[in-house]
């Protein structure tokens, strides 16, 4: 059964970041404690190559461990760090973010392979001229070509189409179908365009932001960003979605979010 969801004007993406902001000066410093630690995973994983198929695995509970500490916010309750694990020991939900992050990184692998076939006459430049960035800076504009590029954002833009609602998806909905999950999120992005340009926009102005500031503002902004994506999905999707967390002492409840 396909997934219902609910279509937006540009104007949604804007009332997403005010709900963020104010679910975020709840509890700022326990948001951004967990993302500090999500963030960390993503750290271990690049200095500790051997580890990236374990932190690839969590990613999708501790996503989705941040989107309930959200809901339960937004219920009144008080949250920590430690609501970032809880989807670890949930029945039920495990086996779909397990399979999730599978996928995720069999994608990802498929998308370092294209990205090395691409340009791999750019990487060579980059390797040959490795000491000498003023002369390979100059090679590398000789060696790529735009179609390449076009090609690969193109495949990059799929690829993050299709996981940008999975995790909800599969946490809140319970889809143990992920065709029909890559599909619904595809979808959103296709019949809410507008409203999400509006929250890539808003993204993309405050991640520049932050530049000139030594990317210190990100403690701040990450946070309030996830959140804000969080509360697009409830807008589009928990309308139409029963929701209780996987554990059985929490109340049920549909939480809604009309943006």
């Amino acid at each position: 059964m396909a997934i219902e969801q609910r279509v937006y004007k540009a104007q949604a993406g804007v009332a997403w970041f005010k709900a963020a902001w104010h679910i975020f000066k709840m509890q700022p410093g326990t948001f951004i404690l967990m993302h500090a630690v999500m963030g960390g995973l993503g750290l271990v994983a690049i200095f500790f190559p051997i580890l990236q198929i374990a932190a690839g695995l969590a990613t999708p509970f501790l996503t989705a461990g941040f989107y309930q500490a959200i809901l339960l916010r937004q219920q009144g309750k008080k949250i920590t760090v430690a609501e970032l694990f809880a989807p670890f020991g949930q029945v039920g939900r495990r086996l779909g973010l397990f399979r999730l992050g599978l996928y995720q990184i069999g994608a990802g692998i498929l998308l370092a392979l294209l990205a090395s076939w691409l340009f791999k006459d750019a990487i060579a430049v980059l390797e040959q001229y490795a000491a000498q960035p003023e002369i390979a800076a100059q090679h590398l504009l000789n060696n790529l070509h735009f179609s390449n590029i076009v090609v690969f954002i193109s495949a990059l833009s799929f690829y993050l189409m299709c996981f940008a609602y999975a995790v909800p998806l599969v946490y809140f909905h319970g889809t143990a179908n992920l065709l029909e999950v890559f599909k619904a999120s595809l979808s959103t992005f296709w019949h809410n365009m507008a409203a999400i340009g509006v929250y890539g926009v808003i993204f993309t102005g405050l991640m520049l932001i932050s530049v000139p500031l030594s990317f210190i503002p990100l403690f701040f902004i990450m946070p309030i960003c996830y959140i804000a994506f969080f509360v697009s999905f409830q807008a589009m999707f928990m309308s139409t979605i029963v929701v209780a967390a996987p554990t059985n002492d929490m109340p049920t409840s549909s939480g809604r979010f009309d943006a």
